[in-house]
């Protein structure tokens, strides 16, 4: 355990952070749907499913996560955070979710894009 102090959020950028959060989680959750329906039976339906969040997550945790090792700098992090938002919305398409995969690639992206000018390096 550390003794640092936990930073509160509180107004516009905890606001931005507390949705940039859920739109992490939403990120997950949407792979994880597409996942279920690109496999072509139940087991490899189960594995996309669990796969592919694992593999978004590992990216995230990498290279965009505040504490990673290897954080990536902008506007590097940015395009990471783009491409993973952009891919998840486009697999959500392809598989029938269409309202739902251009809801979560604008959110998503546009919630990034505020993340650096309101809650700068989170």
């Amino acid at each position: 355990m550390t003794s640092e102090p936990t930073p509160r959020l509180s107004g516009v950028a905890g606001v931005v952070l507390t949705i940039r959060f859920l739109t992490e989680l939403a990120l997950l959750g949407g792979l994880a749907l597409a996942g279920t329906q690109i496999g072509g039976g139940v087991a490899l339906a189960i594995v996309d499913a669990v796969l592919l969040p694992v593999v978004a997550a590992a990216i995230w945790g990498l290279f965009i996560a505040p504490r990673a090792r290897r954080r990536l700098g902008e506007p590097a992090r940015f395009l990471v955070e783009f491409a993973l938002f952009a891919a998840t919305g486009v697999v959500l398409v392809l598989v029938g979710w269409v309202a739902a995969g251009i809801a979560l690639a604008v959110v998503g992206i546009g919630i990034a894009a505020l993340t650096r000018v309101v809650a700068k390096d989170s």
